[in-house]
């Protein structure tokens, strides 16, 4: 086991943390929540780094702790005066600072106090290409200082942000929040649904996880089928579309490993037969929709559910316990609710 800290994102308070837990549960890995602060988890785990780093989203950075204190200046180098940081003779370091919002006084200068600490040990500083990265995270009064281990790379998102895709509709999830959510369904292999796929974003994140993940995207309109199919296709090989309904599909009881989907909200996007302000045939489609979703997830299975809405009611009359709910905020008429479930 390993003490390891996730230097989070700040574009959401709690999807990253349940981001990583997803991804750590998705192997089957042990750990033990130590510590949970503001863009900072720190985890005991034997969880394979170049995994998560592969997977990870919502993450910047992965630490292995060497110590923990009180975000005071004297207690920080004090600390990194005696800690065993594991680096050999010969080799060269840098100290990078990185302060959570407004917490404490300490500011960007005192890279170069803490730097200045082990310089006087005796190790070598290069700021260019060192050996060693140190970071600091100073947040809600703590201040944890690692070794820098791996770094999710978080600028292939840009590259498939909706825009650059063949295929593309305004409203649709970031890919960075879509592979978060990916994750937090847990899935390690097997086949993926998404019942109303739209423009197959979802589906693209979970497929370039792995070549063990087959993904399958749903949707009653052809426009969209065709775009999913198209988007899927630029992107990854293990993937199928079908143009149906997602109140019948033609697929077996108890066959999907995990299932993530974006409810269509009836404006921009229509929903078939019902109309497009919430209503009593808006709420039977999502009853009926979510029937067929309990129905082809495996038992003790995750789905994770994006709606403009509470729906905790619906997911729990459709048989699924629900295990948390995120809100994102997008704009002053729409906060985005994610909500994860296991059958």
């Amino acid at each position: 086991m390993r003490r390891l800290v996730f230097e989070l994102s700040g574009e959401h308070d709690t999807l990253p943390k349940s981001e990583v837990i997803g991804c750590i549960e998705a192997y089957g890995w042990n750990y033990s929540v130590i510590g949970s602060y503001d863009q900072a988890l720190i985890v005991d785990t034997d969880a394979d780094v170049p995994i998560l780093a592969h997977r990870l989203a919502l993450t910047h950075h992965i630490l292995e702790l060497i110590f923990e204190c009180k975000a005071d200046r004297e207690d920080i180098k004090r600390e990194a005066e005696n800690a065993d940081i594991g680096l050999g003779a010969g080799e060269t370091f840098v100290v990078r600072v990185k302060k959570v919002r407004e917490y404490g006084d300490i500011d960007g200068a005192f890279e170069r106090e803490l730097g200045a600490v082990l310089w006087r040990r005796g190790y070598k500083v290069d700021l260019d290409r060192p050996d060693a990265e140190y970071r600091a995270i100073l947040t809600e009064g703590v201040c944890i200082f690692g070794r820098l281990i791996a770094s999710p790379d978080r600028s292939q998102y840009e590259e498939r942000a909706p825009l650059k895709k063949p295929f593309f509709l305004p409203g649709v999830l970031m890919p960075r929040i879509s592979r978060a959510i990916v994750n937090m369904s847990r899935i390690k292999n097997g086949y993926m649904l998404d019942p109303m796929s739209g423009t197959g974003g979802i589906l693209v994140e979970a497929e370039l996880i792995s070549d063990d993940i087959h993904v399958v995207g749903c949707d009653i309109q052809k426009k969209m089928a065709y775009g999913t199919r198209w988007n899927l296709r630029h992107y990854g090989k293990n993937y199928d579309v079908v143009r149906q309904d997602s109140l019948g599909m033609a697929i077996k009881d108890d066959s999907i490993d995990a299932m993530v989907t974006d409810f269509p909200y009836g404006q921009s996007t229509p929903i078939k037969g019902v109309t497009p302000i919430m209503g009593a045939s808006v709420e039977e489609f999502h009853k009926g929709a979510l029937r067929e979703m309990h129905r082809v997830l495996k038992s003790g299975h995750y789905a994770v559910i994006v709606y403009r809405e509470p729906i905790e009611k619906l997911l729990k009359e459709a048989g699924f316990k629900v295990i948390e709910t995120h809100e994102q905020y997008i704009h002053r008429s729409l906060t985005r609710h994610i909500t994860l479930v296991r059958k």
